[in-house]
């Protein structure tokens, strides 16, 4: 749109002055004397000078001019249009003068004059113009879309600046690439108080962030800020939230590999770095490619630290899944384990579902279900209960609808009539939503429970917008899961949404239930 300015124009004012007067005023005396005898002392001519001439001009009205001198023989004096002494040609006629100048300097001086005006008001009218279009440009670059006013005399014109350019490009939003996922619940650990999934995009190191509260909508955080340094372009994420908790803390990886941590609010943007790169001397590195899994662990302690976390990652090194846990009651409070872990895939994608303490003084029932890919492509299960890691626990699941390198991530039904069942989910080569359903029983607080082989049937998740479901940007498909209790099983999977599907926009997109799945397409909106 073209700008719009707005012109006032003025009358011209004027005041009554009054103007020149001519009178008639009669005619100066005449002097005593039109001329004057001029007294010789010779007759020489050398002697002589010019007599001036008086030019009155007109009819005098007074006395007749004195009789002529006497004759001379050289000159005559007195008289009009008299002759020169000695008898010299006459003299040039003199030429017309104005303000004392000749006239032909008078008139080129003019025309001088007249050049150089009209150069000078032409180049101050030019850059004023200049200046006037230049400040124009950066004002309405400054202030694209705002209103000026402008007050001459009580009155108000008002204006509304348009964009400097019909070409120019809107700002380009974040599309949605890995994912993380996490909830807040009641301090029993059923129903919810919000949920939050969190993306990195895939064009820029950028994360961002949606929240939704109980009884409310979804709302676009926006950016997050004051991750230093930042975030690995492309590269896996991990959040945990304790159940009461009202803090986030986000696991990534610098583009140096190493992994660092940040804690904010899921209502917030401005967050702070954490101490877990600082206190592991920065030597937590973690293998490009490869898949972060993180939990809340143990039983809260009411008197300080609260939760303790476990971080499951691939070691770029040794290409083997490491335990990294945070205990405040530890020094140092971040630290390796020295659980002996299996190697894997160096680009092996890691993710936890974790099954809870029974209750608030034991710990028994606690289980970390791992899953990844191995050396050979195989997704492997391996639990480790009660923080206690055995090999011959360990399984692999015979599923061949899980793509090679395919990003996964799984939830976990805390029912004990249902041995705790476990959805891992992932995108098949198609890009349809699918899980593979197993148990996640405590083998410690259940000797009996044989947890082999109860991975073999997979589901693939039926719903009527299966058009918005995509592999997107980020090979493997990146999603995220959330599940809790709450008048049966719930679970919610966060991945990113076709844009082609979804007539050119960026979404994310909520899968919804277990009977009768719903989607929700959640469109990036510009801030």
């Amino acid at each position: 749109m073209a700008h719009r300015y707005s012109v006032r124009y003025e009358p011209i004012q004027t005041t009554d002055q009054p103007g020149l007067e001519v009178v008639d005023s009669p005619p100066p005396p005449p002097p005593e004397k039109l001329f004057q005898q001029l007294q010789h002392l010779s007759n020489d001519p050398a002697q002589s000078t010019p007599i001036p001439v008086a030019s009155l001009g007109g009819n005098y009205p007074g006395p007749p001019p004195p009789p002529p001198p006497p004759p001379n023989p050289y000159a005559q004096e007195g008289g009009y249009e008299h002759p020169q002494f000695n008898g010299a040609p006459p003299m040039p006629e003199k030429e017309g003068r104005i303000c004392g100048l000749k006239r032909w300097v008078f008139f080129v001086l003019i025309l001088v004059a007249v050049v150089v005006v009209a150069g000078a008001v032409g180049g101050g009218v030019g850059g004023a113009l200049a200046g006037k279009n230049n400040n124009n440009n950066n004002s309405a670059e400054a202030n694209n879309g705002q209103t000026s006013t402008t007050s001459t005399g009580g009155s108000a014109t008002s204006t509304s600046a348009g964009p400097t350019s019909t070409t120019s490009a809107p700002p380009r939003l974040p599309t949605p690439g890995t994912f993380a996922a996490v909830k807040s619940s009641d301090p029993n650990q059923e129903n919810y108080n919000s949920l939050t999934y969190i993306f990195q995009d895939i064009n820029t190191p950028d994360i961002w962030m949606w929240t939704i509260i109980r009884g409310q909508d979804w709302i676009q955080i926006g950016k997050l800020e004051g991750l230093n340094p930042p975030p690995r372009p492309n590269s896996s994420i991990a959040a945990v939230q304790a159940p009461d908790g009202d803090t986030i803390s986000l696991y990534y990886t610098a583009e140096n590999g190493t992994l660092y941590d940040a804690i904010g609010s899921p209502q917030g943007t401005r967050w702070r770095m954490g101490t877990l790169a600082p206190l592991t001397n920065y030597g937590v590195l973690v293998s490009e490619g490869s898949g972060i899994g993180a939990s809340w662990w143990g039983n809260k302690n009411d008197n300080g630290p609260g939760y303790r976390i476990r971080i499951y990652y691939v070691d770029s090194a040794a290409a083997r899944v490491r335990e990294l846990a945070y205990d405040a009651n530890k020094t140092p409070k971040w630290f390796i384990t020295d659980q002996q872990l299996e190697t894997c895939s160096p680009q092996a994608k890691i993710t936890i579902a974790h099954l809870p303490p029974e209750n608030s003084t034991s710990t028994r029932q606690e289980t970390a279900h791992l899953f990844y890919e191995d050396r050979n492509g195989n997704i492997r299960h391996f639990p480790g209960y009660d923080g206690t890691w055995d090999s011959s626990y360990a399984e692999t699941i015979q599923q061949s609808s899980i793509p090679p390198g395919a990003y996964i991530t799984a939830s976990l039904y805390v029912n004990q009539a249902s041995n705790h069942t476990i959805r891992l989910w992932y995108l098949d080569e198609s890009s349809r939503l699918s899980y593979i359903g197993g148990l996640g029983q405590s083998k410690k607080a259940f000797p009996d429970f044989d947890n082999l082989g109860t991975f073999d049937n997979r589901e693939v998740v039926s719903s009527g917008t299966t058009r918005y479901i995509s592999l997107g940007e980020i090979e493997g498909g990146s999603l995220a899961v959330v599940g809790w209790v709450e008048g049966g099983e719930q679970v919610r999977v966060y991945y990113q949404g076709s844009i082609r599907g979804n007539a050119g926009k960026n979404a994310a997109v909520e899968i919804a239930g277990t009977l009768g799945w719903q989607t929700k397409v959640l469109e990036i909106e510009e801030l």
